[in-house]
């Protein structure tokens, strides 16, 4: 019961760890400034609307226009899990070999036997040494 529940807590671990190293993302931010204007998760971040001010005002406007800064963090999952056993040398095949044997060894239910005194009853208590002999804990 408690190896099936393991096994269970294991296998999902795992799944979510081969989930979470293989997610790409992108996240996109734009600044004004230094104060955060719009955040995209998955998509491009709406401006705050000053690059286009600047181009149909023209040269009217005597503001920097430098304050506006667009930020985007690309996170690229692994997409390799292609195992090339050629590049593994023998010493490592040899472990994986003694591992896996070994790991199903473990798990396998061992013929129970019974103990060889089972068919033999303890002896008969014919009086009780403790008290003959006057030893008791105190």
């Amino acid at each position: 019961m408690m190896k099936a529940k393991i096994r269970h807590i294991l296998s999902f671990a795992m799944a979510f760890l081969v989930l979470f190293s293989t997610l790409s993302f992108t996240v996109d931010m734009h600044f004004c400034g230094k104060q955060l204007v719009d955040f995209g998760l998955y998509k491009s971040a709406k401006t705050c609307g000053m690059a286009t001010m600047n181009t149909t005002m023209g040269d009217q406007m005597d503001m920097d226009m430098g304050c506006c800064s667009d930020f985007n963090l690309v996170q690229q999952g692994q997409d390799d899990w292609k195992i090339n056993l050629e590049n593994i040398s023998f010493g490592n095949h040899y472990f994986i070999a003694t591992f896996i044997s070994n790991y199903i060894e473990l798990f396998q239910e061992l013929n129970k036997i019974a103990p060889p005194n089972a068919e033999y009853p303890p002896p008969l208590l014919v009086q009780d040494v403790i008290i003959l002999d006057q030893q008791f804990l105190i």
